[in-house]
């Protein structure tokens, strides 16, 4: 028995409707498929350029030199497509048999997909690290190879004095020697003065620690001032000078010129490198080292605060004359914390090997 048309047309309905069902379903699922492939992929690309991201700011880190001084310290380094947030942390402080302990830990943040996802993906590594502090011995208030040439009357003070500042911006450990020579100089430099200098009114305070030669001067200083003109010392300032400072608005920062350098008005600290000559102009205030290949000229109304090393550059076979330093009170006096302070300035962190993890935010 044939079965009616309306009974066919029945059938081939209910088929067509089952097909498209199951067309919908497959179409909706291969969708859901391709989507979570997209998101796996989109992931895992995301976390590989945080780990990448993370990780050159880790390096970034230990390649240059930071400011320790407090047991933390923290620093953005920003890359095409994201930035690392890096901060380095004190576990452990010096002892009479261990160096200091520092971990290192680097968030990568990853920006680039960030308009199709909600976010950016992160990665987290960290190192353990020991402290190299910057060191430089402290030999005077003024450490000259070519000796002094001092200028202005008899009475107006002693332009270099060995005995300690104590600006007080720091706690100096119990038992240290602050106090130092005034001057540095080799046998036979000369120490001339518009007036007598026999009287004990130029000579300067701490005394005058002679040295047999000007390469011996130089080495005292254990400074590798070849190496440093020779592009191996990076400052925050570089051929420029920051606004004044004063009080707690005053931090100790690295400056380099390659040529001459008038330091100006007001008051700045740190370390100052110039290849050159140095001249202070009037009421020129400087907390902490300066190092000069050329020669040092102040006048009358020029502060310095902590130590100056000039003639450096006859160590590369050039001659420099000896530096012109007024008679002024205070002109030019030792400071035991703004001296260790600009070095301190210059510490680095050197990674342990073996201590180095990709999951640091687990701990």
């Amino acid at each position: 028995m044939r079965p009616s048309s309306a009974a066919e047309r029945g059938f081939v309905l209910v088929t067509t409707l089952l097909v498209m069902t199951l067309l919908t379903v497959l179409l909706t699922a291969a969708f859901l498929m391709i989507s979570a492939e997209s998101r796996t992929t989109g992931s895992a690309y995301e976390t590989g350029r945080s780990l990448n991201l993370a990780q050159a700011g880790l390096q970034g880190y230990f390649a240059s030199s930071h400011n320790l001084t407090t047991g933390r310290d923290s620093t953005n380094y920003t890359f095409p497509g994201g930035y690392a947030r890096v901060v380095a942390q004190q576990l452990r402080d010096s002892t009479a048999l261990l160096r200091p302990l520092w971990v290192v830990y680097s968030t990568g943040i990853d920006t680039t997909r960030s308009l199709m996802a909600a976010g950016g993906a992160l990665r987290v590594v960290g190192q353990l690290a020991h402290l190299d502090a910057g060191r430089l011995p402290t030999r005077a208030a003024v450490v000259s190879p070519t000796g002094v040439h001092l200028t202005g009357g008899i009475g107006q003070g002693q332009p270099m004095n060995g005995t300690n500042f104590n600006s007080g911006v720091c706690t100096i450990p119990v038992g240290t020697p602050t106090d130092t020579f005034g001057l540095t100089m080799p046998t036979g430099a000369t120490y001339s003065s518009s007036g007598n200098t026999g009287d004990s009114r130029y000579y300067p305070t701490g005394g005058v620690e002679y040295l047999s030669s000007a390469s011996a001067v130089i080495d005292s200083t254990r400074i590798d001032w070849a190496k440093l003109v020779g592009g191996e010392f990076v400052p925050d300032y570089y051929g420029s000078w920051p606004n004044p400072c004063s009080g707690s608005g005053c931090v100790n920062s690295s400056f380099l010129f390659t040529g001459d350098a008038t330091v100006p008005a007001g008051q700045r600290r740190g370390l100052l490198v110039v290849y050159g000559n140095v001249t202070f102009a009037a009421s020129a205030h400087w907390d902490g080292i300066i190092l000069a290949g050329g020669y040092l000229k102040t006048p009358n109304s020029g502060v310095i605060h902590g130590m100056v090393v000039t003639a450096l550059n006859t160590s590369l076979g050039q001659t420099v004359p000896p530096d012109t330093i007024a008679r002024a009170a205070s002109t030019l006096r030792w400071d035991w914390c703004y001296t260790v302070g600009a070095v301190a300035a210059l510490s680095y962190l050197t990674p342990i090997r073996g201590t180095y993890t990709d999951t640091w935010d687990t701990y």
